[in-house]
């Protein structure tokens, strides 16, 4: 009930519209392109990786001062274990002067390589007083992740590498959830997934698959997009029940609202916050500086101009307004963030009609109706 009362204290009365030019408080870096899994749901794999930034050029990106008040950043990829003297690259992101707290997907594949890795920026962060999260992508069990990942034994790699951390947490981070991405290729496997990580004490979290420019996944969206796909049903059924299933009022919310997207395909509304709509960026392993990583295109490169510049340039700003107005309401990313009252009153409305419903319920079964 706390963060209930926090989720309201933190809705806004109006929604944000990306006109307002404020420093980036959340910093998505993936620091690669280069990737050792074949995704369902992502051309990465595909992509180029070359030319991508030096430790010396990596070094003047971060002391850019567009990055100065960044309090969170996530390293992803392609896949973070593949760059081999990660370190250094460590070294100059614990520098940036405002960071609380830092994070790190993975697909765990490289099983003792990551640990050493994580390992040491746990280290590292404990002497900088930085909060360290992992999150361990698994998208079904067994042959389900094999075929989602593109990669025969990558169920074993990776729950291996999983039920070391859930055992010996402190050593690797403060805290560590299992991710999963929703597609027509695991949908009617989630509750198997989600009984498994229950009994065996793994922390899940769930989110949905969509078009992401960043991944380069337009061409195969109707491939494994459940919204393009008789397995719509399976998936607003799923997310139903893990609104009721949880009990932290932040995921609840989360479920909700990917559960009210799925019901609303004609009249989409996002309910979700989004940081990036003004406090987000996102700096890909060559410089180039974005907005979002589902819907932003490539701002500029800080291999060639300072960060205030490219992200606060005028016409950068409209793009970014843009984005908000056209295409929010279309992306069901859990990116998180303030919400308005509007959507909290939407969650709330539908909490008391359920209760209601189960009242009426119980009171008709007592009359024998």
């Amino acid at each position: 009930m706390v963060k209930l009362i926090k989720l309201l204290l933190r809705s806004k009365v109006f929604e944000i519209n990306g006109h307002r030019k404020k420093k980036p408080k959340v910093l998505q870096l993936p620091i690669t392109y280069n990737c050792n899994s074949k995704c369902v749901m992502c051309n990465v794999w595909k992509m180029d990786h070359s030319n991508e930034a030096t430790i010396e050029e990596f070094r003047a990106f971060m002391q850019d001062p567009l990055f100065s008040e960044v309090t969170d950043l996530g390293i992803n990829g392609g896949e973070v274990t593949l760059i081999e003297d990660l370190e250094p690259y460590v070294n100059e992101i614990l520098k940036l002067p405002s960071l609380k707290r830092l994070n790190i997907i993975s697909n765990a594949f490289r099983g003792d390589v990551f640990l050493e890795q994580v390992k040491m920026i746990r280290s590292k962060c404990l002497e900088s007083k930085v909060e360290f999260h992992i999150s361990i992508s698994l998208d079904g069990l067994r042959d389900v992740h094999d075929e989602v990942r593109g990669v025969r034994g990558a169920f074993e790699k990776t729950i291996k590498v999983i039920n070391e951390i859930k055992d010996h947490t402190d050593e690797y981070c403060n805290s560590y959830n299992v991710g999963c991405t929703v597609s027509q290729y695991n949908v009617n496997n989630l509750i198997e997934l989600d009984t498994y990580c229950k009994i065996n004490g793994i922390n899940i979290k769930y989110r949905f698959g969509i078009e992401n420019k960043r991944i380069d996944n337009s061409e195969i969206l109707e491939k494994f997009s459940v919204t393009y796909s008789d397995a719509m049903f399976s998936a607003k059924e799923f997310f139903h029940y893990k609104y009721f299933d949880e009990s932290d009022w932040y995921e609840k919310f989360k479920y909700f609202s990917i559960f009210y997207w799925l019901k609303n395909q004609d009249n989409k509304k996002r309910l979700l916050g989004c940081i990036w709509k003004d406090e987000g960026a996102t700096l890909d392993s060559r410089g180039e500086l974005y907005y979002c990583a589902v819907k932003s295109k490539s701002l500029g490169s800080l291999r060639e101009s300072k960060g205030s510049d490219i992200f606060f340039e005028p016409d950068n700003i409209k793009y970014r307004m843009d984005i908000v107005k056209n295409n929010c309401d279309d992306c069901i990313h859990d990116y998180s963030g303030d919400i308005t009252l509007k959507a909290f009153f939407t969650f709330i409305i539908f909490i008391l009609r359920g209760r209601f419903s189960m009242s009426v319920f119980k009171v008709m079964g007592k009359l024998g109706i």
